[in-house]
C-alpha cells in the first residue's frame, strides 16, 4: 500500500469544513490537504508525502482499511490520523512508536530511521514542540509534604518532630508524594499546622529551661569511698565516716542546697551525741549536732558561697562521733531523706538551655539594653526566616516579626519568649508551608527560575528539606546555576542524601511501606511451627531487605556506576541474618557489606532482591501478574491499562484445573480468557521468569521454575538471568527512559507530559554519552528545562 497515489480529490468543505478529502479507487485511505488550524501547507505536504505512506505500510493491517483493533482506525473519516488536532489519537500513536510496542513484534517493523522520522514529525508538527522554545510545564503551588516538613524543621531549628503522629499521610500522584497537584491544604489541615507550630516551638525553646533547675541527688548513691556499702541513707553516729558523690556543675554561679534528714535513735543512744557535717570539695558548708534530744525530721537550705565554678564537685556528708558515741553499734544515726541542688540562683542560666535554644539564639545571652536586644532579635529572626522562607526575608515582614516578639517581651520579660512567639508565626506562614513559583513574563515560553527558587528545588530534590546556608549564599551571589554540579556532588556526599535514597527509592521501587505487609509465613516456608517460621522471617528480615536495596542504590549512585547495573549487578549488600535467609554462605556479623554473587545460584540486581520480591507477592503465594506489572511500570515505563471490572481471581481457575495446578498452568488458563489475553500476554512471561524466587524472596531449585518467555516487543529469554540480559540489552533504552522520567517526576513535582519528550531524550543522550553512570542522570535532571525554568505568561 505504500506510496499509492490518489485517483481523485473532491471538495468536501460542506461536510468537513477546512479539509479536502481524496477518494481512492479502494476508498480506504484518506489524505490531508488542509489540516487542523495550527497546520500549514508544509505540514500537509509532509503528512501526505512522508507520514501517510508509513502509516499505510506498517499500521493499516490492524488499524485501517476496515479494521480497527483496539478501537483505533487511522483512516476513519471523522477521527483518523488526518485530523492532526485529534491529540488523543496521536498521543497513542506516539507512545506506542516510542516504546516499540507498535507495530507488534510479529509484524513488519519500520527501520530505526523511519521510526525516528515518525516520532520526530509527531513531536514537531502535531504537538508543536520546539526545542528552541521549550515548555517547562506547570507545577502547582503546593505545601510541603509531611516528610519535607519534618526535615525542614530539623535542619532549621535543630528539633526532631514526629510528623507521622501530627499529620495524616500525604496523597500520591504518579507514584510519588512530591506531586504538587495532590498536596493541597484544607482548613482542617491548616489548623493542624498552626497547632503543630506552637508544639514545635515549645520543644525548641522550652521557657522553663533557662530558669534555675532543681537537681535531685539520690542519698542512696552517696557512698563511702572505702566502704561502698555505706551510704547517706543511714549514717551511724558511732562511726567516723563520709558518704558522698560527684556532682557536675554545668553553670557557674550561686547555687542553693536543700537537705531533709531525720535523726533516728533508741533509748540506748540517750547519752551519745555527734556532729554531722555538709562539705563540698572538703570545705565545710554547715554542721548540725546529733543527739537523742533532737531526734526528729529536719530540713534546712544553704546558699552556697562563694560562687561554684563549672566542673565536677564532690558533695559529702560526714559523721564525727562525739561524747558517748563509743562504738558503731550506738543506736543513734542520721537518715538523709532528700538532697536538692538548685542554681544558679542569681541569674538566668544560659548554658542550662538545650542545644536547640543555643542553635536558634546563636550569639549567646541577649544584651541588657532594649535597643541592643531588638537588634539582636532582628539578626536572629532574619537568619531563621530567610532559611524558612528559602529566600531573603523582606524588611516589612521582619518588622512584623519583631513586633510579635515585643508582645512577649512586654508581657513576660523574657527574650527567648519573644523569639519563640515570632518563630511560631514563621512556621505558620505560607512562605514556609508552600512551595511554588509565580509564572514568569516574556516573549518566550519558558523563563529561568531565580536562583533562590533553583536552590529550593535542588534541596528538596536531594535532601527533602530547605536549602542550607551554603546553597542560599551561592544563590544570593548568582553562582548556583554555574556551580550546579559541584553542589550536587556536595549534597550527595552529605549524610542528608540518605533522605533521597529513602524517599525516592522507597517510592519508585515501592518498598517504603514494606513493614506493614502481611504474609502467611508458616505456609510460605512450609513450616507448621509458627514461632519457628517467624524466627526465620520476621520484621527484622524485612528491614534488612529494605536496607539492602537502599545501600545498593546508594553505592551505584555515589560511585557513578552504570545505571543499568541496578539490573545486572553480580553483587549484593547483606549482613549475616539476610545472607542466611538468602542462602549465601560465609557471611558473619550484623554490619552490611558488599558481597560478590559470582558463582552463586542467586543473582544480583533489583529483580532478585527480597524487597522487590516481597512487594510483588500475595500474602500466601507469588504473583507473576504483580511482578510482571512491576517490571513494565517501574523499570520499562510501559504499564498496561487497568484491568476491566469483575475479572475472576486466579485461584478460581483451580475449580477447573484442580487444586494441584501449578502457577504457570493457572496463568495459562487465565490468559486464555478473551478479556484477559491482551494484558496478560505482556505481564505473564515476565512474572513467570521470576518464579525461581518464592513469595518471601528465597531461591527455589527445580527445572519447573526455569520458565522461558518473550517480551511483547519480541525479545526472548529464559528465566530471570535471560530477563536481566534483555532489560539491560535491547530494552536498555526503555529502562533509561523510565529511570529519567521517574527522577524528573519526583524532582519537579508533576507528571511527565508529551512536551517533555525532547528533555527526556536529551537527558538520556547526555548521560549515555558521559558513560551511562547513574549520577549522570541526576545531573541531567537538575540541568534540564523543567527543573531550571518556569512557564511564562
Amino acid at each position: 500500500m505504500a506510496g499509492r497515489e490518489p485517483t481523485a480529490c473532491l471538495d468536501m468543505t460542506g461536510v468537513l469544513p477546512g479539509r479536502w478529502i481524496p477518494v481512492f479507487a479502494l476508498g480506504a485511505c484518506l489524505c490531508v490537504s488542509a489540516v487542523a488550524e495550527e497546520g500549514g501547507e508544509a505540514t500537509v505536504g509532509e503528512f501526505n508525502s512522508k507520514i501517510q505512506p508509513l502509516l499505510e505500510h506498517y499500521c493499516y493491517d490492524c488499524h485501517g482499511e476496515g479494521t480497527a483493533k483496539g478501537d483505533v482506525s487511522l483512516d476513519d473519516s471523522g477521527k483518523g490520523a488526518q485530523h492532526l488536532d485529534n491529540r488523543e489519537l496521536w498521543l497513542r500513536i506516539w507512545k506506542n512508536l516510542r516504546t516499540d510496542l507498535m507495530p507488534p513484534a510479529k509484524k513488519d517493523q519500520p527501520t530505526a530511521d523511519e521510526r525516528a522520522e515518525l516520532i520526530a514529525w509527531i513531536e514537531r508538527k502535531v504537538f508543536g514542540l520546539d526545542p528552541a522554545n521549550p515548555d517547562p510545564g506547570r507545577v502547582t503551588l503546593h505545601r510541603l509534604n509531611r516528610v519535607e516538613y519534618g526535615h525542614s524543621i530539623e535542619d532549621i531549628l535543630g528539633v526532631k518532630f514526629n510528623v507521622n503522629d501530627a499529620f495524616p499521610p500525604d496523597d500520591t500522584g504518579y507514584g510519588f508524594d512530591t506531586i504538587g497537584d495532590v498536596l493541597s491544604i484544607s482548613p482542617l489541615l491548616m489548623e493542624k499546622y498552626l497547632a503543630v507550630a506552637e508544639r514545635i516551638m515549645a520543644q525548641a525553646i522550652p521557657l522553663e529551661a533557662g530558669r534555675p533547675q532543681a537537681a535531685n541527688i539520690d542519698p542512696g548513691q552517696m557512698r563511702n569511698e572505702k566502704n561502698r556499702s555505706r551510704s547517706a541513707r543511714f549514717m551511724r553516729a558511732g562511726s567516723a565516716h563520709r558518704a558522698g558523690t560527684v556532682w557536675d556543675v554545668k553553670t557557674a554561679g550561686r547555687h542553693r542546697l536543700a537537705i531533709s534528714y531525720q535523726v533516728v535513735t533508741q533509748s540506748g543512744g540517750k547519752d551519745a551525741n555527734a556532729t554531722w557535717r555538709v562539705l563540698i570539695d572538703d570545705r565545710e558548708l554547715a554542721s548540725r549536732p546529733i543527739s537523742f534530744e533532737n531526734s526528729r525530721t529536719k530540713s534546712f537550705e544553704l546558699e552556697l558561697s562563694p560562687v561554684l565554678e563549672k566542673g565536677p564537685r564532690r558533695l559529702e556528708f560526714e559523721m564525727v562521733p562525739g561524747k558517748g558515741a563509743t562504738s558503731a553499734n550506738v543506736p543513734l544515726a542520721v537518715k538523709v531523706l532528700s538532697v536538692v541542688m538548685t542554681g544558679p540562683a542569681d541569674a538566668m542560666a544560659w548554658d542550662s538551655y538545650p542545644e536547640s535554644v543555643r542553635r536558634i539564639i546563636d550569639g549567646g545571652p541577649p544584651p541588657e539594653g532594649a535597643a541592643e536586644r531588638e537588634q539582636y532579635a532582628r539578626k536572629i529572626l532574619r537568619r531563621l526566616a530567610t532559611r524558612a522562607y528559602r529566600q531573603p526575608v523582606e524588611e516589612e515582614t521582619l518588622d512584623r516579626l519583631i513586633a510579635l516578639a515585643k508582645v512577649k517581651w512586654e508581657a513576660e520579660g523574657q527574650f527567648v519568649a519573644g523569639i519563640r512567639f515570632a518563630l511560631t508565626a514563621v512556621l505558620s506562614s505560607p512562605d514556609f508551608l508552600l512551595r511554588g513559583e509565580l509564572p514568569g513574563k516574556g516573549e518566550v515560553r519558558a523563563v529561568p527560575l531565580d536562583e533562590y527558587a533553583l536552590a529550593t528545588r535542588l534541596s528538596y530534590f536531594l535532601w527533602s528539606s530547605a536549602p542550607d546556608q551554603a546553597l542560599l549564599d551561592e544563590a544570593g551571589a548568582g553562582k548556583l546555576r554555574t556551580n550546579l554540579r559541584a553542589n550536587v556532588d556536595r549534597m550527595l556526599a552529605d549524610p542528608k542524601a540518605e533522605r533521597f535514597i529513602r524517599n525516592f527509592v522507597g517510592q519508585w521501587l515501592q518498598i517504603r511501606e514494606l513493614d506493614g505487609r502481611i504474609f502467611d509465613t508458616p505456609l510460605l516456608l512450609g513450616i507448621k511451627d509458627g514461632n519457628r517460621a517467624r524466627q526465620i522471617f520476621n520484621l527484622y528480615t524485612r528491614q534488612d531487605m529494605v536496607r539492602e536495596t537502599q545501600l545498593f542504590f546508594a553505592h551505584i549512585l555515589k560511585e557513578n556506576r552504570l545505571a543499568v547495573e541496578l539490573i545486572t549487578a553480580d553483587y549484593a549488600f547483606v549482613n549475616d541474618r539476610l545472607a542466611t535467609f538468602y542462602g549465601v554462605a560465609g557471611i558473619q556479623g550484623k554490619e552490611f557489606r558488599k558481597v560478590s554473587l559470582e558463582g552463586n545460584s542467586r543473582q544480583g540486581g533489583i529483580l532478585t532482591q527480597g524487597s522487590f520480591l516481597l512487594t510483588t507477592s500475595n500474602p500466601d503465594r507469588t504473583s507473576p501478574v504483580k511482578r510482571g506489572l512491576y517490571v513494565l511500570d517501574n523499570l520499562l515505563g510501559v504499564p498496561p491499562p487497568p484491568p476491566p471490572p469483575n475479572i475472576p481471581a486466579l485461584e478460581d481457575a483451580k475449580e477447573k484445573l484442580g487444586k494441584d495446578a501449578t502457577v504457570e498452568e493457572l496463568m495459562e488458563h487465565h490468559r486464555s480468557q478473551p478479556l484477559c489475553h491482551s494484558c496478560h500476554a505482556k505481564l505473564d512471561p515476565i512474572g513467570l521468569a521470576l518464579e525461581r524466587y518464592n513469595a518471601l524472596g528465597q531461591w527455589r531449585e527445580g527445572e519447573k521454575f526455569e520458565t522461558s518467555g518473550a517480551l511483547v516487543t519480541g525479545e526472548k529469554f529464559v528465566g530471570v538471568g535471560g530477563l536481566r540480559e534483555v532489560l539491560a540489552g535491547p530494552r536498555k533504552k526503555d529502562f533509561h527512559r523510565c529511570l529519567t522520567e521517574k527522577l524528573l517526576t519526583y524532582a519537579v513535582g508533576r507528571g511527565v507530559e508529551y512536551y517533555d519528550a525532547p528533555v527526556v531524550d536529551g537527558i538520556i543522550k547526555q548521560a549515555e554519552t558521559a558513560g551511562g553512570g547513574l549520577r549522570e542522570f541526576l545531573y541531567g535532571v537538575v540541568e534540564s528545562v523543567p527543573f531550571q525554568m518556569k512557564r511564562a505568561e
